[in-house]
């Protein structure tokens, strides 16, 4: 079969391995369509979070082709996401059933430790259905049924930051997550959502998804003045900032994650879903001053995300920006790299 190998930042080529031996638990899947996630892009751009030769690949659909004895409840011809994943079941974290905390967990993950989907076919071992394989509704297309996991981490941010109908949230970054958190914000639903971008295209998708106010971050000279405008002045010690219940830095850098430390009102949640590629630098005595609390985001709710998908609540069609064959995985990680319209690109097997 022919699979996406990564050799090193800014290396990924083609290449012809063996099609995974499936033991009695596992199950093969033939790959359809697989997004390429931000973590992806930090893999092929730095370095971060790779592996040696490694398949990345981690929102996907695929159609169940080959079942071990031992599988039930999953059939041949279903189509699936899912993940393998194992965990070393002494730790700290394992010991609480906190197990998304182990710190072997990425040893054996779909796409980091283990071979993920893009390539022609997938195996997930120890395959139960909805503890790590999910049927994607029939009426859901491949596309959207890929960005399932995705999806599902918007969902456990709202899970985390756990916002009310009397909150006024601030999204900084309109990228494919902020995106889908702003719908689910609205479908929650909360009293505004205000969302912060560079990017006048990602601003006009936001708008049309239903934030109530976008502001471009690039084209004001005092955005924290733009801010107060639709959130209130939030007074504190010290100085004055946002009226922001919660804050979601969808973005992930120094200058995004210090206006959310900014924009919060006190008392406020600010929420941290997306990964810097370098370390950031904040000013922390507004966290202490302001007695913030810091919530960190990790991990994916997949079968909330089929929920919304199943529901029609969530519309992802819009934010599919490019698309391309495995033959062109190189070129698909280029225009994400040096496109700026370049939003979510798939890749169709």
């Amino acid at each position: 079969m022919k699979a996406a190998v990564l050799y090193g930042s800014g290396d990924i080529r083609l290449k012809e391995i063996d099609i995974p031996e499936i033991g009695s638990k596992d199950i093969l899947l033939k790959i359809r369509t697989v997004g390429i996630c931000g973590s992806d892009l930090h893999s092929y751009k730095t370095g971060l979070y790779s592996f040696p030769e490694q398949i990345m690949g981690h929102e996907f659909c695929g159609e169940v082709v080959k079942i071990g004895v031992d599988v039930t409840d999953i059939k041949l011809g279903d189509r699936v996401t899912g993940f393998t994943v194992s965990y070393c079941g002494k730790c700290y974290w394992c010991t609480r059933k906190s197990y998304r905390l182990c710190p072997d967990l990425f040893k054996s993950y779909s796409g980091y430790g283990e071979p993920g989907a893009m390539a022609e076919y997938m195996k997930i071992q120890n395959a139960v259905l909805n503890e790590n394989v999910f049927l994607i509704p029939d009426h859901v297309t491949d596309e959207a049924g890929a960005l399932a996991e995705p999806i599902g981490t918007a969902a456990y941010s709202l899970l985390r930051t756990k916002p009310t109908e009397q909150d006024t949230v601030v999204i900084i970054g309109a990228g494919f997550i902020g995106n889908i958190v702003t719908q689910l914000m609205k479908n929650n639903p909360v009293a505004k959502v205000i969302v912060s971008e560079i990017m006048d295209e990602r601003l006009k998708l936001a708008k049309n998804v239903g934030a109530d106010v976008v502001i471009n971050a690039n084209k004001t000279d005092d955005i924290l003045s733009k801010i107060q405008q639709h959130t209130g002045i939030g007074r504190h010690h010290f100085g004055e900032g946002g009226m922001a219940d919660i804050v979601i830095d969808a973005a992930g850098g120094t200058n995004t994650l210090n206006q959310a430390l900014t924009f919060a009102r006190s008392k406020g949640v600010v929420g941290l879903v997306a990964l810097p590629e370098k370390d950031v630098v904040i000013d922390s005595s507004k966290i202490i001053y302001k007695d913030l609390r810091i919530i960190g985001i990790l991990g994916s709710m997949i079968p909330s995300g089929i929920d919304y998908l199943n529901k029609g609540a969530i519309n992802v069609g819009s934010l599919i920006t490019h698309t391309f064959t495995l033959d062109q995985v190189d070129e698909a990680f280029k225009t994400l790299v040096r496109d700026s319209t370049a939003l979510k690109v798939m890749l169709k097997i």
